[in-house]
């Protein structure tokens, strides 16, 4: 039983050391390092399908153009300028348009929903920690838009811009 196990282990310890082995060995590697570039080009294929970078493609293209043929810094100048007025109407609008902007964005970022409390209810407050300040902002205009002749404060359309402003530059559109 001994010369078995003994006889076993000299042909295996042979064939390792042997020649054939390190051929073969060699081929095995070769043939691994195939498979591997072959899977590594197949990752970078489907990635590349599935748009897994579409947030960075998404804030390149939406720093160009993002709201009506221009750029959001430059609507959203226009929205801090109806602030400046002494017009309640255009303080109202002012909220409106900054709403009607971060629900063009969410469209833009590909979120599914039929209105803009769906697609926001799509971020969880780790990915937007600004989050609560959006929904805050989007219901003074949901109150605005239910309640036209409510009065509306200057200081509560500076809140809701500033809101709408900080989860903008968290998004980095901003």
């Amino acid at each position: 039983m001994i010369t078995f196990f003994h006889d076993l282990y000299e042909q295996i310890y042979y064939f390792l050391t042997s020649a054939d082995f390190s051929g073969t060995l060699l081929i095995l590697k070769l043939i691994s390092y195939g498979f591997s570039f072959f899977f590594i080009f197949l990752i970078a294929v489907l990635l590349k399908k599935s748009n897994a970078t579409w947030w960075v493609n998404e804030g390149v293209r939406a720093r160009r153009i993002a709201y009506g043929g221009q750029p959001v810094d430059k609507k959203w100048l226009k929205i801090q300028a109806r602030l400046r007025s002494q017009d309640e109407a255009a303080w109202k609008l002012a909220v409106i348009e900054a709403d009607n902007i971060f629900d063009d964005i969410l469209k833009r970022m590909g979120l599914p929903g039929v209105d803009f409390e769906e697609r926001l209810r799509q971020f969880e407050p780790q990915e937007l920690k600004s989050i609560n300040l959006v929904w805050e902002a989007h219901n003074l205009r949901n109150y605005i838009i239910a309640q036209p002749t409510a009065r509306l404060e200057l200081a509560q359309a500076e809140q809701a811009l500033a809101n709408y402003e900080s989860a903008l530059k968290e998004l980095e559109y901003l």
